[in-house]
């Protein structure tokens, strides 16, 4: 499967209903093998649907026949992929995930590349300052 002719094919589509692209990824789960097409709009069910099929009928030929298509938006819960991306959500709700943290905080500031975050333990406020490079994973969050 050649994923630059997929991706060309999909940003096709993408350009037509000025969609942006998030992310093509390949995945397996158990047996299966899905290719992922993320989206990085915000489209409801009956819109993303059509697109769904159009982008599947363009690439139903490059597709081997052991792998299932999966077309969604990246959704609210988005990773955070470059430190540009994680400045641009200064003041929101994050999850980070480090050595030694791994919760949900309010992303205070970023300096260099330091994050400087809040958060709370047993209702007690705590600070806490995280180096860029110590971040396994970090994406936005939903706080309830």
């Amino acid at each position: 499967m050649d994923i630059n002719l997929i991706k060309n094919k999909v940003l096709t589509v993408f350009e037509k209903h000025k969609l942006d692209l998030f992310d093509i990824s390949i995945e397996k789960m158990g047996s299966e093998k899905i290719l992922t097409i993320l989206i990085d709009n915000e489209l409801d069910h009956e819109t993303l649907e059509p697109i769904h099929m159009e982008v599947l009928d363009l690439i139903n030929d490059d597709l081997p026949d052991d792998y299932y298509l999966e077309l969604s938006t990246v959704g609210i819960e988005r990773p955070l992929r470059s430190l540009d991306e994680i400045k641009e959500n200064i003041g929101k709700y994050v999850y980070i995930e480090t050595e030694s943290f791994m919760g949900d905080a309010t992303l205070d500031d970023v300096i260099d590349d330091q994050l400087y975050i809040s958060f709370f333990i047993k209702g007690r406020p705590k600070k806490l300052q995280i180096s860029y490079e110590n971040i396994k994973f970090i994406r936005q969050a939903v706080k309830f």
